[in-house]
C-alpha cells in the first residue's frame, strides 16, 4: 500500500521509523520529541510545510555568513582559529568537482584518517570517471572537511582580518568585550519539555552580547533585520536559556552588529522588547505542539492563523480629491452627471 496524505498514520511512530524516509523519520523525532531546538529551527514555523522542508533542505551558508563566522572566532577566540578553519588556494567550483569530492568523502567514511589511505582513495575516485576532472588540488580541500573544519578562501580572510582590527579600535567595542567573561558560552537547557542548545557569542553575570555581520549595520535597518531573519527568536531563547542556567531572568543583551566597509554599532536591546521576544518563542512552540497534535505536517498558512484578512496598510495612498474642486471640474462631473 503506497503511502498517501489519506492513509499515513503519523501517531504511528514505529511504522514511521521504519520509512527510509526522511521526512517520515523527522517527523517520528518530533512525535518523540527527540528533536532538539534551537532559533534557526523556530523560525521557519511560518507554516507547517516551511518549517519540515527547512529541516530537510537546510540552506547551504553563504558568504555573508562565512565572512560572520571568521569575524566571530577572530575577534572572540583567535586561538581556535585553526582548530575551526582551513584556508585553501582551490575548492570546487564545477558539478563534477563537487561530485568527486562527494565520492572521496564517501570512500573516507567511517575510516580512520592516515595521508596514505586518503592518497589511495583520492586515487581510486579519479579512476572512476573524473580522470579528465581537474582534481589536482582539491587534495587540501577534502582533508579539510574530514577533519570537520569549515573551508575559506584567503580573501574572506582579509576580509574578515580588516574588518576585526577596526573592531579591535573602537573603544565602544572594547569597553563592551572588557565585561566579558566567557566566549562562545555552550547552553543546554530543557524548556517546555523541549531539549535546547546555543551557544552565547559572549557571556558574563549580567547577560551577554551577539554578534552579527550585516550588509548595512545602520540602527534603524537593523531593527528590521532583528525580525526578517528572526534574530528576535534568537534573542528570547537565548535569554531563556539565560533564566533557566543561571537563575537572572532579566538579561542584559546587546548587539555588535558590523559591516564590510568599516561601520559598527553597539545596540541595546530593551528589556521589554527583550519580555516580547520570549512570549514570540512561547508562542512558537505552541504553534509547533498544534502541529504535533494535529498531525498537521502538510499544512500550510492558514494552520497557525485564525484569520487571513489584509487590512488596508498606512502606507497606501489616497485620493487628491482637491483637483476636481475648481470650476472646470465641476462642469466636467455635471455634464457626466446629465
Amino acid at each position: 500500500m503506497s503511502l498517501t496524505k489519506q492513509n499515513i498514520d503519523y501517531s504511528n511512530a514505529s511504522m514511521i521509523q521504519e520509512e527510509s524516509n526522511p521526512k517520515y523519520e523527522l517527523i517520528g523525532k518530533l512525535l518523540r520529541r527527540e528533536l532538539r531546538l534551537s532559533y534557526s529551527k523556530l523560525k521557519h514555523l511560518s507554516s507547517p510545510i516551511n518549517f519540515i522542508d527547512a529541516l530537510l533542505n537546510p540552506k547551504q551558508r553563504n558568504s555573508g555568513m562565512t565572512l560572520g563566522s571568521i569575524v566571530d572566532c577572530l575577534l572572540l577566540t583567535e586561538d581556535k582559529f585553526d582548530d575551526k578553519f582551513t584556508i585553501v588556494a582551490i575548492a570546487p567550483t564545477t558539478d563534477k568537482q563537487h561530485e568527486f569530492v562527494n565520492l572521496v568523502l564517501d570512500k573516507m567514511n567511517l575510516e580512520t584518517f592516515t595521508h596514505e589511505l586518503f592518497a589511495a582513495k583520492f586515487k581510486e575516485a579519479i579512476a572512476e570517471g573524473f580522470s579528465r576532472v581537474k582534481t589536482e588540488g582539491l587534495e587540501h580541500y577534502i582533508i579539510a572537511l574530514i577533519k570537520g573544519k569549515e573551508v575559506i578562501s584567503q580573501d574572506h580572510y582579509d576580509r574578515a582580518k580588516r574588518i576585526v582590527n577596526n573592531l579591535k579600535e573602537s573603544d565602544e567595542v572594547c569597553d563592551e568585550l572588557m565585561l566579558v567573561e566567557d566566549f562562545q558560552k555552550k547552553l543546554e537547557f530543557t524548556y517546555k519539555g523541549w531539549n535546547f542548545l546555543c551557544f552565547l557569542d559572549t557571556f558574563h553575570k549580567n547577560g551577554f552580547h551577539d554578534l552579527k555581520f550585516a550588509s548595512d549595520c545602520h540602527p534603524d535597518k537593523f531593527e528590521r533585520d532583528l525580525v526578517k531573519f528572526g534574530y528576535d527568536i534568537q534573542i528570547g531563547v537565548y535569554a531563556i536559556g539565560f533564566e533557566i542556567v543561571y537563575g537572572n531572568f532579566n538579561p542584559n543583551v546587546k548587539h555588535i552588529v558590523f559591516d564590510a566597509v568599516g561601520n559598527y554599532t553597539v545596540l541595546e536591546i530593551d528589556s521589554a522588547y527583550v519580555n516580547y521576544c520570549k512570549r514570540k518563542v512561547d508562542f512558537l512552540i505552541h504553534c509547533l505542539e498544534k502541529m504535533i497534535a494535529e498531525k498537521g505536517f502538510n499544512k500550510s498558512y492558514n494552520f497557525f492563523r485564525s484569520r487571513n484578512t489584509i487590512y488596508k496598510p498606512k502606507w497606501a495612498p489616497g485620493f487628491d480629491m482637491a483637483i476636481f474642486e475648481n470650476d472646470y471640474d465641476e462642469g466636467y462631473r455635471d455634464r457626466n452627471e446629465d
